[in-house]
């Protein structure tokens, strides 16, 4: 077995890439600025359809756009691969995105969650909550980082040789995957 790309949980993880970010989710550092809420396409699984669709009340507090009369848009839209996407703007910007007084570009779903006392895992779709890391497919699926991640105001490169996750990182892993599979990573880490 690779010691780099250890098959863990079913998954291949690409450890050098893990161990080569440092996140830090501040929509401050977003104002005006490049954002993940303009930049990918979010597929979802049919359970997370029905997650997001019963937060649209909640979500169109912050995003008005979302409402039309006495009812909610149609935020989604099948790919050409037959796959559910979260529909987008004329400026490319997930209809979720809203802008506060302040210019901050945030999650309307993020921030109904931290409205209600909610983890904002518990109402966003697993491809934004997995951001900066992403889930590519092979057999098995491979756990890295997203090819793009260092373009992005709230990612940075870590020292080389550094055999440890970010705090945020670890974080991500856990709430996404759980214990175990983060206990995991930080074992093959460790005999690195």
């Amino acid at each position: 077995m690779n010691k780099l790309f250890p098959i863990i949980n079913g998954i291949k993880v690409d450890l050098e890439s893990l161990t080569s970010i440092r996140h830090v989710c501040d929509p401050g550092m977003c104002a005006g600025k490049y954002t993940c809420c303009a930049h990918y396409e979010i597929c979802l699984g049919k359970r997370e359809v029905g997650k997001v669709i019963r937060q649209m009340p909640g979500a169109a507090r912050y995003a008005p756009h979302l409402k039309e009369r006495d009812s909610y848009k149609n935020v989604f839209e099948e790919t050409e691969d037959n796959l559910i996407a979260i529909d987008t703007d004329g400026d490319d910007q997930c209809l979720f995105a809203w802008r506060n007084r302040k210019g901050e570009i945030l999650c309307s779903l993020h921030s109904q969650a931290i409205e209600t006392g909610r983890s904002f895992y518990d109402a966003k779709p697993t491809a934004c909550c997995l951001w900066p890391l992403a889930i590519c497919s092979g057999n098995p699926m491979i756990l890295s980082v997203q090819d793009d991640a260092f373009k992005f105001v709230c990612n940075k490169k870590r020292r080389t040789g550094r055999a440890t996750l970010d705090k945020e990182i670890a974080s991500i892993i856990k709430n996404i995957y759980g214990e175990k599979m983060l206990a995991g990573i930080n074992r093959a880490l460790s005999e690195i």
